[in-house]
């Protein structure tokens, strides 16, 4: 996609947005204000959790949500409707069904009304909305769901899908706002990012880079190139060049993941970066244990930095943008290195060699 195929895209989607905003609002008019007092979660035997988004970040950053609310209420069935991301990431978690919505499913009637037919069937008691939008696709289908009691986030249009709606939460970083939320749903919880990975996943990893890797520094330091050029996330690919080599020279083992996203990329970064062990897998559970068997992980701010984080591996994350505060790791798990003119490798590369020297933090098992 060139240029102005890009620019062209970008302005029919501000111009979606604003048609969709506009009669939203006029739709919220006429919808139920959202003030009915919350349920009695520990008298529902059925809920339904629903985050309906296609990056992996977002999907990540639901699990302190799911985690608090399992744990809080282990008499309940739970069920999930989210993105293609979903099975993967929430793999482990004490879930009867993970239902999947890929993009092709929501301009698909047929598929959707599927869906939406499974879910009536199972007659949930209370359905979550844990995204903080108020009109999104997944607030909808929570509303279609035919849960009596919808729980969900009033957003700036007003509320239209929930029966309970709590204003948007005050906090400035997503994982606070989940756990504010959480809060109050009468769910006590200050949980971060959590993936879970079974002792057979771990030891797969290890015994992959014990064949691949022989040097006496042990565990490696992954890096992810990859990151949404478009979103303004670009950092030049000669900075991770740097940072390659001055991991090597302090004899630390170096892996690179490529994804689909570097793909068409993958010669640059393989000229750029030099020797490494790169990776290409497809799997993300494979992908994750993977990252959880590095010492550190070195990586734009994109789905692979929360995914690190969620693997317990300490994290260093680049950002271009100054939206570091609501997104990036937090000591004592990872550091964040803003570079908005492309000039901190050097930075990033002591901020590495710096988080290596402390120890690991645990992550959770089957």
């Amino acid at each position: 996609m060139n240029h102005k195929q890009s620019k062209r895209r970008d302005i029919l989607r501000k111009l979606m947005r604003h048609i969709c905003r506009t009669v939203l609002r006029v739709v919220a008019k006429a919808a139920p204000d959202g003030n009915d007092p919350l349920p009695d979660l520990r008298m529902a035997k059925r809920v339904l959790l629903v985050l309906v988004n296609y990056r992996m970040g977002n999907t990540v950053l639901a699990t302190p949500a799911v985690s608090a609310l399992i744990d809080a209420l282990p008499m309940a069935e739970f069920s999930f409707v989210g993105g293609p991301y979903a099975p993967g990431i929430l793999k482990g978690y004490n879930l009867k069904h993970v239902y999947t919505v890929s993009r092709q499913d929501s301009w698909s009637p047929l598929r959707m009304g599927r869906l939406i037919r499974t879910l009536r069937r199972e007659h949930y008691d209370v359905a979550i909305h844990l995204s903080m939008a108020t009109a999104s696709l997944g607030a909808f289908i929570m509303y279609a769901s035919g849960a009596k009691h919808r729980i969900g986030c009033r957003g700036s249009v007003g509320n239209i899908f929930f029966t309970s709606a709590m204003e948007h939460p005050h906090s400035s970083h997503k994982v606070d706002q989940v756990n504010e939320y959480m809060r109050w749903l009468g769910i006590h919880t200050s949980g971060e990012r959590k993936l879970v990975l079974s002792n057979e996943e771990r030891c797969w990893a290890e015994s992959f880079f014990r064949e691949r890797i022989h040097n006496s520094c042990g565990q490696p330091i992954g890096i992810f190139v990859g990151s949404r050029q478009r979103k303004g996330k670009f950092w030049d690919i000669s900075n991770f060049g740097v940072v390659a080599k001055g991991l090597r020279s302090h004899g630390f083992p170096v892996v690179v993941f490529i994804g689909h996203e570097e793909a068409s990329r993958e010669e640059l970064i393989r000229a750029s970066l030099g020797e490494a062990l790169y990776i290409k897998e497809p799997d993300i559970r494979r992908v994750a244990a993977l990252v959880s068997g590095c010492r550190a992980v070195f990586t734009p701010d994109s789905g692979p930095m929360h995914l690190s984080i969620a693997a317990g591996t300490k994290t260093v994350a680049l950002f271009v943008k100054p939206n570091f505060d609501r997104y990036g790791p937090r000591q004592p798990q990872g550091e964040v290195v803003f570079d908005p003119h492309g000039t901190s490798a050097d930075r990033a590369l002591q901020t590495i060699l710096k988080l290596c020297t402390q120890p690991c933090a645990a992550s959770p098992t089957m």
